[in-house]
């Protein structure tokens, strides 16, 4: 060790020995990081998959852990995502029809794109899960009961922890799944960005609608979402079985520009140096409409039966409704 480590060890050694403040801020800032860490791949990627197929093979362990994921997870819970997830962003892949499409992010500084696509699409996801709740509601299906079930629990769950001790819920508890969130969200624009475009009605099999990110960890903290194209293609596919079949279903088929050995350093190319928007061919993305048109609506056309008009579950009719 030289004279400059030495002097460093010193240096945090008398600040954390004397500064009881800075040590239990740093106490919970690691912490916090470790409950983000932590949060991001369980949590969502759990229910990511529950949504899709059992998480286990057996059905009770899976309802167990879909229902403890249900106490643990703010602001996402498992049925509440099937309009967003299976019934949308699968079926309507970077179309009006998904609602997490990103040609919705079209400022110039491609980095701002990659910060603020959670933010900018989750009013509209919110909209969009909300109007197939309340279609549900009318229809008298089994899926409004078992939302209002998921809500009641989180929020009486987040209010009983908030009532212990407010300051560790929030460092420990909604920052980090507030920060997953965030995380499983923006991982949209990484793997969909640039990808081909397919028309609900193309029979032919979608390999390039989505980007692949092959390496070990990411695929490990996140149970294998970096393999998406066959994720799209096989949802109900078990997540353990992802990084097999991707070798022998997709890779042969796909652009190899879609099979990216480092998140990170696409990130870094991609965002930040040199920072430019292009498609799987490497041409400058064009967008067809700026600014981006609207949501479509595929609710009622999908599953609203004869008989219901949009009258009926509308949200302002809704609101507030006994």
């Amino acid at each position: 060790m030289d004279t400059r480590q030495r002097q460093w060890c010193i240096f945090l050694r008398y600040f954390l020995c004397q500064f009881p403040v800075s040590r239990r801020f740093l106490y919970h800032f690691m912490c916090c990081g470790i409950s983000c860490i932590a949060a991001f791949p369980v949590s969502r990627r759990f229910l990511y998959r529950g949504v899709s197929c059992a998480i286990f093979l057996y059905r009770g362990v899976s309802s167990a852990m879909i229902y403890s994921l249900r106490v643990s997870c703010i602001l996402t819970k498992c049925d509440w995502q099937i309009p967003g997830h299976n019934l949308s962003h699968h079926r309507h892949t970077e179309t009006r029809k998904d609602p997490m499409r990103t040609s919705k992010m079209q400022y110039k500084w491609h980095l701002l794109n990659l910060l603020l696509f959670q933010p900018t699409v989750a009013l509209d996801v919110f909209r969009m899960d909300l109007s197939y709740t309340m279609l549900q509601r009318v229809m008298k299906t089994p899926f409004f009961p078992q939302v209002c079930m998921e809500w009641s629990i989180l929020i009486l769950s987040q209010l009983l922890l908030a009532y212990l001790d407010w300051h560790k819920f929030m460092i420990y508890i909604y920052a980090p799944h507030l920060f997953a969130q965030w995380g499983i969200v923006t991982m949209n624009i990484l793997q969909h960005d640039g990808c081909h475009v397919f028309s609900p009605d193309d029979k032919t099999t979608n390999y390039n609608s989505a980007r692949n990110f092959t390496g070990h960890t990411v695929n490990l903290l996140t149970f294998n979402n970096g393999y998406h194209t066959i994720h799209h293609i096989y949802p109900t596919m078990h997540w353990s079985e992802l990084a097999r079949e991707h070798k022998v279903r997709i890779q042969p088929h796909i652009h190899p520009n879609l099979d990216q050995p480092c998140m990170c350093s696409y990130v870094y190319r991609t965002f930040v140096y040199p920072g430019l928007r292009v498609d799987y061919l490497g041409n400058a993305l064009v967008f067809k409409h700026t600014p981006d048109l609207p949501d479509e609506d595929w609710i009622h056309e999908e599953h609203a039966p004869d008989g219901i008009s949009r009258a009926q579950y509308s949200l302002k009719r809704n609101v507030g409704c006994k």
